[in-house]
């Protein structure tokens, strides 16, 4: 009965582990810009003690023993689809627009602004620092990129700002009013970069909803070579929007009620093996 213990336990460990993507996608519900995390599980190794072979008549071996020896978490993937879209009115939240295409269209490209190293995120919620530069609203304020370098909307000493407008394809305009001229003018101050990947399962999730791509100078997720956002397939800039976590809370407690029943099922296995266990042990008495 000692396999059967380790199948059980085997079980108890797996789901305890996919409990934890569950709890942790149920916690991130309200997480701007979060994506679900799915545990896959696989089964482990088997005992071959009899294989199909064939005989001397060239008729298979009708004896096959394959025991499995239990179960485990073989990866945790990330589901990338688009989250819900908020309306929230602020000039500088901007969210991507890319419904159904792959990875739901890109990411922002940040840049910690002290050591260089570059993240990836689709929570669009950032400021502008009085010397014009467009960075994360929180406590690391990294850098939102543009096709040249870091984005910056600062304005003239002769200027006033009057509104900030960002197109579909990243382009970020100022609405300025020139004192000397007394009037308004339209000013082209960048373009936002939109990042895609080959393969963003390789991301690796780094907390506050930032990615990373490796280390520097790995690229192992694979970096398109497109950056222009609403071309090929990357999403469109929507301003005055965030993108809301893509956690689906009724998909999550079925999963969460199905990780119950299969825990109390594997826990079963192992109480009933020790059981067994004991009795044999008893019959030496």
């Amino acid at each position: 009965m000692i396999p059967s213990l380790h199948n059980g336990i085997t079980a108890l460990k797996s789901l305890t582990q996919g409990l934890q993507v569950l709890g942790n996608n149920i916690a991130n519900v309200n997480s701007l810009g979060y994506k679900a995390s799915r545990a896959n599980y696989s089964d482990n190794f088997y005992l071959h003690l009899n294989d199909a072979e064939s005989g001397a008549d060239g008729e298979p071996s009708n004896n096959i023993q394959q025991h499995g020896t239990g179960v485990h978490v073989s990866s945790v993937s990330s589901d990338f689809n688009q989250g819900t879209v908020e309306v929230t009115g602020l000039d500088l939240d901007l969210a991507i627009q890319g419904e159904a295409l792959p990875n739901a269209g890109g990411f922002f490209e940040l840049a910690d602004p002290v050591t260089g190293e570059l993240f990836y995120t689709r929570a669009g919620a950032f400021e502008a620092t009085n010397q014009g530069f467009v960075v994360t609203r929180d406590q690391y304020r990294y850098q939102l990129q543009g096709l040249d370098n870091a984005l910056t909307v600062a304005v003239a000493d002769t200027e006033s700002l009057v509104a900030r407008r960002v197109e579909e394809d990243g382009k970020v305009n100022l609405v300025v009013h020139d004192k000397v001229q007394k009037k308004d003018l339209v000013k082209s101050v960048g373009q936002i970069k939109i990042v895609n990947f080959l393969s963003p399962q390789y991301l690796r999730r780094v907390g506050n909803g930032f990615y990373s791509n490796g280390r520097a100078g790995q690229n192992v997720a694979g970096i398109l070579d497109n950056f222009v956002p609403a071309t090929g397939s990357n999403g469109k800039i929507r301003q005055y929007a965030l993108e809301l976590s893509n956690v689906d809370l009724t998909n999550e407690f079925a999963s969460m009620i199905s990780h119950q029943r299969s825990f109390q099922a594997g826990s079963r296995v192992v109480t009933t093996s020790d059981m067994i266990l004991s009795e044999a042990v008893n019959l030496k008495r």
